[in-house]
């Protein structure tokens, strides 16, 4: 079966190295959040974590080991699409363990980096998605709880300086990113170093197509511009030729007018280039000012009629 981009995503973050105790707790803490749920029965309690990716399950199953903790049971089942998901069932001492309330997030994720992506890790990985870059640019956390989102929201703003959206689904509340470089910066957080790298590509990759399309919409424009510029002083020469004639001209806009036409593609930098000694743009188009005005002086006088 092909994955898709998320669940390669996923996949990876699996397999990241797990350097500490205090990582692992950080990163169960975040599956727990993102889609543990207490369960209280009349002859027992346990937390019910279910993940819809079998390398998670996997992933859990480690964390639990590092932490000292077994699970109660664990079932797989299947949805009307056949895809699988894994029931853990897992012992509520855990939460003392942990440090955890339903309410509280443990001080050290609040204030440690490392530990908060190691959180986030598990949150994406429970209950996040991350479109494919080639498509579109778009990273998600979903969560019953608004103000865990917020929190989320917040932490990343406080280290890397990225800020993100929330919004009310149906039944939650969505968090997301729309910048490629804010969704790099997020999954090089969480350890996604592969699929950091892709995104970084193919964002670079537009941003130089753009610059490309910039310069070349900008030197069409340019061109277009230059080219008007200079059939509008083609036919003020030509008028003027039929009006004053050349030999009428002083000799300095005579000159001028001969190398228009003789160099009728160059702008006016390099058309100033041919003179000797060489004329500076403004140079040469105040001479065609000159032009213009002795032309229409001579409309107003009735010469040349």
């Amino acid at each position: 079966m092909k994955y898709t981009f998320s669940e390669e995503v996923k996949g990876e973050l699996c397999q990241v190295d797990v350097l500490s105790q205090e990582e692992a707790r950080a990163e169960i803490v975040g599956y727990l959040k993102g889609k543990g749920t207490y369960v209280k029965t009349s002859v027992d309690s346990y937390i019910l974590l279910e993940v819809g990716f079998i390398p998670a399950a996997r992933r859990v199953m480690n964390l639990l080991h590092i932490l000292g903790t077994d699970k109660k049971k664990l079932t797989l089942i299947k949805n009307k699409l056949q895809r699988k998901r894994v029931q853990i069932f897992i012992p509520t001492d855990i939460l003392n363990k942990l440090q955890l309330s339903i309410l509280s997030m443990p001080k050290e994720i609040q204030e440690d980096i490392g530990l908060f992506g190691a959180f986030l890790r598990g949150f994406f990985v429970a209950s996040g998605s991350v479109t494919d870059p080639a498509k579109n640019y778009h990273f998600e956390l979903v969560s019953y709880n608004e103000q865990l989102l917020y929190f989320i929201d917040r932490k990343l703003e406080d280290f890397l300086g990225v800020i993100g959206k929330i919004t009310k689904l149906r039944y939650n509340y969505r968090y997301y990113l729309k910048r490629g470089y804010d969704i790099q910066e997020v999954l090089e957080l969480m350890g996604a170093i592969r699929a950091a790298s892709h995104i970084e590509k193919i964002t670079t990759s537009r941003e130089i197509k753009a610059d490309i399309n910039r310069t070349l919409n900008f030197l069409s424009a340019n061109a277009k511009r230059t080219g008007e510029s200079n059939a509008k002083q083609i036919r003020v020469i030509n008028e003027v030729i039929k009006r004053i004639g050349l030999e009428n001209l002083p000799d300095e806009l005579r000159k001028l007018a001969l190398l228009r036409l003789e160099h009728e593609d160059l702008p006016l930098t390099e058309l100033g280039e041919l003179f000797d000694p060489p004329m500076t743009k403004s140079m040469v188009y105040n001479r065609f000012k000159r032009l213009e005005k002795l032309l229409e002086k001579t409309k107003g006088s009735g010469e040349g009629e």
